[in-house]
């Protein structure tokens, strides 16, 4: 670099740059404002937004007090039961709080961040908290993660000063913030885990082993968790049944970690990711043996946690990381300030100021997309067809099924005579009819496979609303029955024998209507049936709730490209027996199907051995889009019988590109 310059000459210093935003008084009043206008863009998404089953999930639980739930602490049940003691079972104040706690989360990231960093990038921080989407996102539906981002960073601000100061106040504060981070989640054990690493890995925190203040805040921790250790001690223990043994999918796959750190990357923005990275490298690097190493260590853990999991674990939620972000944004201001600072010209330091603030700019673009994602979801049925291929998760408006339920309990009162129950499959879709409501309904659950799986049964149980309180309580009553249809009944054992075991204890089974909410991926089958009080020792020859015409590929709501020539396949069953199967789109016939087939990799279920042909009752066929309009379709199946005559069914929306 000196060869640039004559002899005796060396770069003139840059003059130093004017503060942006001016002073800090100004700067906290730019926060106040952009955090004013991201309050009002979430608060216009929580008003518009469908309800997500969590929500539900919560509202309910709150209903029925426990120290614990299958899934989750107490905590957040509990507190949407005081929003909904006072508002009734609507989504709205539970949004409302939710955006409440949201907000304050740049307030206690400024507290965790000034005793280790400048004031003036302290105030940074909360303000990058505000850009940086996953520490900015909270507040637009009723979920526990800006509770424990919250938390966290509380948390971690008292502790800092607890270390330093030795004072009982802080350490009590610090103990009280990690009880309500355990009694709001299991996985606020993950950063509890980070500060243990810091006291074993650092000079300061091994002073902290003879402590008796340092071990108070465990005590005072493991308050927060003591109801739910003792809720699953004395439920068979449900949250490790479904958080470590049945949710996790252990499936080695390379795959997973680059889906991990791709999605990470994009969803905090590149350039604000490489900061928080570079922030956790310098900590770690130069800071080890400051106050600041329990930020860095703490926010790298939880990452670090997640990403080993990853190359193994298929199931890993995309928002579980968000907490490490938490402590290593107090960094990233003065990362980003070095940075733009080490141009040594002018140029170059304009050039790395924009690099900077281009960051801000792929924020907004997701925040765009997340807005335009729920705006798509709240209008699926309103917006051109080719938006619903954003629609990927499970997130209908439910409340569509309501007036169909009113209809269908009229049919089933005028059938049986009473007032019938209602019932539904499992917890999942039972919040989805619970909540929101204006009265607070008796809905019973069937107990499906998945609560099994989850063990959402055992809280159900406890309710008096599954499956044996139904038959116990409500036997030789009417019933309307609410069954999502599963996308592969014939291929899933134990879907199949659930159907079964409904097909032994209901009787005067009647369909009453299938009901597909937009996009089409999901259909929902409503049936009136009476309950019986014994159940069947053997399951009828013909059961309505195992369909006779089934299609496993495609899946519904699916969207194909004109030149897809995968193949396609399902069963079809009749008493008499079926000589044809014709593949219908739009009502009209467009091919037969390869019908009579018995696969070795799958064998149709003995249940449909009535029909002449079993087992060769499968078939496959391919479909021809060429001719077919882009846009969306109905496809289903016409089956034609021994005497001549046909039956129609299994209908199902699909999208041709």
């Amino acid at each position: 670099m000196a060869q640039l310059y004559e002899l005796g000459q060396a770069p003139e210093a840059l003059s130093p740059q004017k503060p942006l935003f001016g002073d800090d008084k100004a700067l906290i009043k730019a926060g106040l404002i952009i955090g004013g206008v991201i309050a009002l863009w979430k608060l216009y998404v929580a008003l518009t937004a469908n309800v997500i089953w969590e929500e539900g999930h919560f509202a309910v639980s709150g209903l029925y007090p426990e120290l614990g739930y299958p899934d989750i602490p107490a905590g957040f049940p509990l507190l949407s039961r005081l929003v909904t003691l006072v508002f009734g079972m609507n989504v709205v104040p539970l949004r409302l709080l939710s955006l409440l706690i949201a907000s304050a989360i740049p307030f206690a990231i400024c507290f965790m961040a000034t005793p280790v960093v400048p004031k003036r990038e302290a105030i940074w921080a909360a303000i990058l908290s505000l850009l940086i989407p996953p520490l900015s996102i909270s507040g637009t539906i009723f979920y526990p993660e800006g509770l424990l981002q919250l938390l966290l960073a509380l948390m971690l601000g008292c502790l800092l000063r607890a270390v330093s100061t030795d004072k009982w106040k802080w350490w009590g504060l610090t103990g009280l913030c990690a009880a309500l981070g355990l009694f709001v989640h299991f996985r606020f054990l993950i950063p509890g885990a980070g500060i243990i690493v810091y006291v074993l890995a650092t000079t300061q925190g091994r002073k902290l082993l003879t402590n008796m203040k340092f071990w108070s805040v465990g005590g005072i921790a493991l308050l927060g968790l003591l109801p739910s250790l003792l809720y699953n001690a004395f439920n068979d223990w449900p949250a490790i049944a479904f958080h470590v043994t049945n949710r996790p999918v252990w499936r080695p796959d390379i795959q997973f970690l680059i889906a991990f750190v791709s999605q990470q990357f994009a969803m905090v923005t590149p350039i604000f990711f490489i900061g928080l990275t570079a922030a956790a490298v310098r900590i770690l690097k130069s800071g080890r043996d400051q106050p600041v190493a329990l930020l860095g260590i703490v926010g790298v853990f939880i990452f670090a946690f997640y990403f080993i999991q990853s190359p193994a674990n298929a199931k890993l939620m995309p928002h579980w990381p968000f907490m490490a972000y938490v402590p290593l944004v107090a960094v990233l201001p003065g990362v980003l300030i070095r940075f733009v600072e080490a141009a040594q010209t002018a140029p170059g330091q304009r050039l790395r100021g924009a690099a900077v603030g281009l960051a801000p700019v792929l924020a907004l673009a997701v925040g765009i997309g997340i807005t335009v994602y729920e705006y798509a979801w709240t209008n699926t049925e309103k917006l051109p067809w080719q938006w619903r291929s954003i629609n990927f998760m499970r997130n209908e408006n439910w409340t569509a099924l309501k007036p169909v339920l009113t209809d269908a309990e009229a049919s089933a009162r005028q059938r049986f005579g009473s007032a019938p129950v209602l019932a539904v499959s499992g917890h999942v879709p039972a919040v989805r009819l619970e909540f929101p409501d204006k009265v607070v309904r008796t809905i019973f659950t069937l107990d499906e496979p998945y609560d099994t799986f989850s063990r959402f049964g055992t809280a159900r149980k406890e309710w008096g609303l599954g499956y044996a309180d139904l038959v116990k309580s409500q036997a030789g009553k009417g019933v309307v029955l609410v069954l999502p249809e599963p996308s592969y009944l014939y291929h899933q054992p134990e879907e199949l024998a659930f159907r079964e075991r409904l097909c032994r204890q209901f009787e005067d089974v009647q369909p009453y209507r299938v009901v597909d909410l937009p996009p089409g991926r999901t259909t929902i089958n409503i049936y009136t049936a009476k309950i019986r009080a014994a159940a069947l020792a053997v399951a009828p020859v013909r059961c309505a709730f195992l369909p006779e015409l089934y299609i496993a590929q495609p899946p519904r709501g699916t969207f194909m490209a004109a030149d897809d020539n995968g193949n396609f396949f399902g069963i079809a069953t009749d008493p008499a027996g079926l000589t044809r199967v014709d593949i219908l789109i739009d009502g009209k016939v467009v091919a037969p199907a390869n019908y009579g087939l018995d696969s070795e990799g799958f064998r149709a279920p003995k249940a449909l051995s009535y029909d002449p042909n079993w087992p060769k009752v499968q078939f496959d066929f391919k479909l021809d889009k060429a001719g077919l309009k882009p846009g969306p379709h109905i496809l289903s199946l016409r089956g034609t019988r021994s005497d001549g005559t046909t039956v129609e069914g299994a209908a199902r929306s699909v999208y041709v590109k």
